[in-house]
């Protein structure tokens, strides 16, 4: 019983010790500092809001078209594969990769590609709109926009691209501090990514056909000849088939639509949040200075003290 007893003993009077009225009269005492820094947060919070732009994004949901098999035109699902070759192999099957949604994933963040994007469409009237004469249609006074500056903002502030690692999904959206243009600009972006791919998809047949015309004149051997013709048709193939999808890379799932409501907080809450944000602050200074003030008390408590029991010995003796 007597250990419990002193077990206890130094947890009570530790707790007895712990006075809390001397910050509670500190708030009391500080009512009107406290009351201040609610009024002033809420200020501060009606100032962000009505300075701060509301911002709207749209978005559309998309998938990447899988090309393992080159529109059907394999060498290998093809007539006469007993005479099959490396070089169709290379040929046609070069244009796929293992990697290939990566690939795309970075073609449609390149920055070729946005700078296509922001030249094909002019973006950049939007960047400076005070420069950009409606009536006209042209700059003023022969302005002519920053293109670092201008992809930099859009690529940092406005693009935004992300993959749900789960589906694959891809999320092509925008922002903008008005809600129409960037329901506009997720579907234009993926439209001319879909675009972009099918003009580059035709160039590169377009020299792939020219180059094995131009060998099927110089070959005299038949086995040859019949290989290009089964390339010639592979391109062929692949040329009708970047003609006849109008989905050709990209194809959507879910199109952006025009956002009802701003991703910024509302004007109400900003207001609420400031006032509790400044009433929080103002409550921790009061708080922090009483208990500073109380160290000191105490520091200096113990040094007289220390100085009163140095002095008493010094007489003892």
């Amino acid at each position: 019983m007597t250990q419990a007893n002193d077990v206890v003993a130094p947890q009570h009077t530790a707790a007895a010790n712990l006075d809390l009225m001397p910050f509670v009269n500190a708030l009391i005492r500080a009512k009107w500092l406290l009351l201040a820094g609610l009024i002033l947060g809420a200020a501060y919070g009606t100032y962000h809001s009505f300075t701060t732009p509301y911002s709207y994004v749209a978005g559309a949901k998309v998938s990447i078209v899988d090309i393992e098999d080159p529109g059907g035109v394999s060498p290998d699902d093809r007539r006469a594969s007993e005479v099959l070759t490396l070089v169709e192999h290379g040929f046609v099957m070069g244009t796929t990769r293992d990697n290939y949604s990566e690939v795309m994933m970075a073609r449609l963040r390149s920055r070729t590609f946005t700078l296509h994007f922001l030249n094909k469409h002019n973006i950049y009237r939007h960047f400076y709109p005070a420069k950009w004469s409606e009536e006209t249609q042209s700059w003023k006074d022969g302005f002519a926009p920053d293109v670092g500056e201008s992809f930099t903002r859009f690529r940092d502030e406005i693009r935004m691209i992300t993959v749900d690692e789960e589906t694959d999904i891809i999320t092509v959206a925008m922002r903008w501090p008005e809600p129409v243009l960037p329901r506009d600009w997720a579907n234009l972006y993926v439209q001319t990514f879909n675009e972009y791919m099918r003009d580059r998809t035709k160039e590169e047949v377009v020299r792939k056909q020219a180059f094995l015309e131009l060998t099927l004149r110089e070959s005299d051997v038949v086995e040859i000849q019949k290989s290009i013709y089964r390339l010639i048709e592979a391109q062929t193939a692949i040329m009708m088939l970047a003609n006849a999808r109008e989905e050709y890379v990209l194809e959507i799932i879910d199109p952006a639509a025009r956002p009802y409501r701003s991703v910024n907080m509302s004007r109400k809450k900003k207001v609420v949040v400031g006032g509790i944000v400044g009433l929080m602050l103002s409550t921790f200074a009061v708080l922090g200075i009483t208990l500073l003030l109380q160290l000191w008390s105490s520091f200096q408590t113990a040094r007289s003290l220390h100085l009163q029991n140095n002095t008493t010995n010094t007489d003892i003796s």
